[in-house]
């Protein structure tokens, strides 16, 4: 701890308990006007520094009939007489961290490790200095100049202006991550912040089902004003795969084409379309019949096949098939399933993403003109994680039998956007990524997912999401999805509704000390020239054609 500069301190301890807060009577030469509820403040303790945040404001008296007297400005030398002493400012603050440096000054006090930065569970004694936390304060908890970190924003409530918070995004990418906001909050700014961070720090690979068709070339402000996508930024690291070809213009053109053979369609796929193809239970179990009866090439069989032959091979009910086939028509029209391929096709879409996110590759999957098409979406995502879930714990298993570490897979984190289609409590047991939230960390793979309604997603799979980065909501429901299971759940509350409605989210992380709200970064030309790409156009054609794309 240092000794602070006496022109910085802004009042000292007068007061107070841990359950409540700590009352700081302010100096009489710091002006109210100066003070924010939620500005971080350093109490200087007799063994260490305290990170504290203001709670409330309070203007005080000791005699109360001067709360009635009406003094105007005529009256000023009674005003600068009465302020400071019978009439004075005191602060409610609450101390979240302890700094984990020792005080010089008294050497008889010891400390678990340098900078071992604590939740706070205790609090300083009476008369400790109280100041205003400063740059160097926060970079002290944050470690926000450590290599590896990757700035996200600024903090809202600090004296200095421009004070960066970042994260350390090797820690981030370890667990799953939430980004949740409503319409309009800047969420997806943020979520493709967070990609670049991810993918320029080359820790882990990246599979983004881009839903909204807002991270592969381009995206667009509220205002519809384009932006630039993950593409543009690193296009050596991102390859666009889509399930359509965009001819507007060739930049803007996909590196690859999906095509889905009917052999590649589970069961399961169907069981996760019930609400989107209007599926009841008998339709579902009837697909698992028909993959018992014919294996791999069930889907071709039935949709070719006599309804009575297949009833009697299968002994599902007539009427129960000829449904299933009208609501499966609509699925087999989509131009990306091709009824030419077959099992032995080697175009397999999935191995070649497989393969190039295990090399160190970023893929955003485009839906194209199938943008916002629920079922679309939902059957490729689940297709391609299922593949994924099963390639990557095989890996991971065989690197750990064989006690090679080399032979584990590249760490992966999956994107997907409307999140609480997968993973609402009445399928997240049924969909692959239930499992991959819950279990899949282990094996390299985790999540970020991206949602207007966090409490539409399982409590169980929120349980499991170490990050949440929430921006404006609007519903007490979603705000408690959030909050949840966090000790500080009412005072973070007060957090979260006092954010601005776009460009401002709350931070609660096992990759940061506390929980923080922030200014996000503008995704800006700034941003763009930070994120500089780093190969020849010659060097990414050349990938491009190492990977037969």
């Amino acid at each position: 701890m240092t000794q602070s500069n006496l022109e910085s301190n802004i009042g000292f301890i007068i007061g107070g308990s841990y359950s409540e807060g700590l009352k700081v009577k302010l100096s009489n030469n710091v002006p109210v006007e100066s003070i924010s509820d939620g500005l971080f403040v350093v109490i200087e303790g007799a063994s260490k520094d305290f990170l504290a945040v203001v709670k409330d404001i309070v203007l005080e008296t000791t005699d109360p009939k001067f709360q009635s007297l009406l003094l105007d400005d005529n009256h000023t030398f009674l005003n600068q007489t009465l302020s400071g002493t019978v009439l004075y400012t005191t602060l409610i603050i609450k101390p979240v961290l302890i700094f984990g440096d020792l005080n010089p000054h008294f050497p008889n006090y010891e400390v678990e490790s340098e900078n071992s930065n604590q939740n706070s569970k205790n609090i300083p004694g009476y008369f400790s200095i109280v100041r205003k936390a400063t740059k160097d304060d926060m970079d002290r908890i944050f470690e926000n100049e450590s290599q590896g970190n990757f700035p996200i924003g600024e903090f809202i409530n600090m004296d200095e202006s421009n004070i960066s918070i970042a994260f350390n995004i090797d820690k981030m990418t370890s667990r799953n991550t939430g980004v949740f906001g409503k319409t309009g909050s800047g969420k997806t700014f943020l979520t493709r912040i967070l990609l670049s961070g991810i993918i320029k720090s080359d820790f882990s690979s990246n599979l983004i089902f881009d839903m909204h068709n807002d991270y592969g070339w381009s995206g667009t402000t509220e205002g519809q004003t384009e932006v630039k996508g993950l593409k543009q930024l690193f296009p050596s690291n991102v390859f666009v795969h889509s399930l359509d070809k965009n001819t507007r213009n060739s930049n803007n053109s996909p590196d690859a084409l999906i095509k889905i053979k009917y052999s590649d369609i589970e069961p399961e796929d169907i069981a996760l379309l019930q609400r989107t193809l209007d599926l009841n239970e008998k339709s579902i179990e009837a697909s698992y019949a028909l993959k018992a009866r014919f294996g791999n090439d069930w889907l071709g069989e039935f949709m070719n096949g006599d309804i009575e032959d297949l009833a009697a091979k299968t002994g599902s009910h007539s009427g129960t098939l000829e449904a299933l086939k009208r609501r499966l028509s609509r699925l087999i029209r989509y131009t990306f399933i091709d009824n030419n391929l077959n099992k032995n096709n080697s175009d397999d879409f999935a191995s070649d993403i497989i393969t190039q996110l295990l090399q160190g590759y970023n893929v955003v999957l485009n839906f194209g003109r199938f943008a916002s098409d629920r079922t679309a979406y939902i059957l490729i995502a689940n297709m391609l994680s299922r593949r994924i879930y099963n390639e990557y714990k095989q890996k991971m298993e065989n690197a750990l039998a064989n006690s090679n570490p080399s032979d584990r897979p590249r760490n992966l984190v999956i994107t997907i956007e409307e999140a609480h289609l997968f993973l609402d409590s009445s399928v997240a047991n049924q969909t692959i990524f239930g499992n991959i939230a819950r279990e899949m960390r282990k094996y390299n793979v985790t999540l970020l997912v991206v949602d207007q309604r966090p409490s539409q997603i399982d409590d169980d799979v929120m349980s499991q999401i170490g990050t949440k980065i929430a921006c404006s909501l609007d519903s007490d429901k979603d705000i408690d999805a959030v909050l949840s299971g966090d000790s500080q759940a009412r005072e973070l509350r007060g957090v979260l509704s006092k954010l601005e409605p776009n460009g401002q989210a709350l931070i609660i992380s096992h990759a940061l000390p506390i929980p923080v709200p922030i200014k996000t970064r503008r995704y800006n030309e700034d941003f763009y020239q930070s994120m500089a790409p780093q190969k020849t156009q010659e060097q990414i054609d050349q990938d491009k054609k190492n990977l037969g794309l």
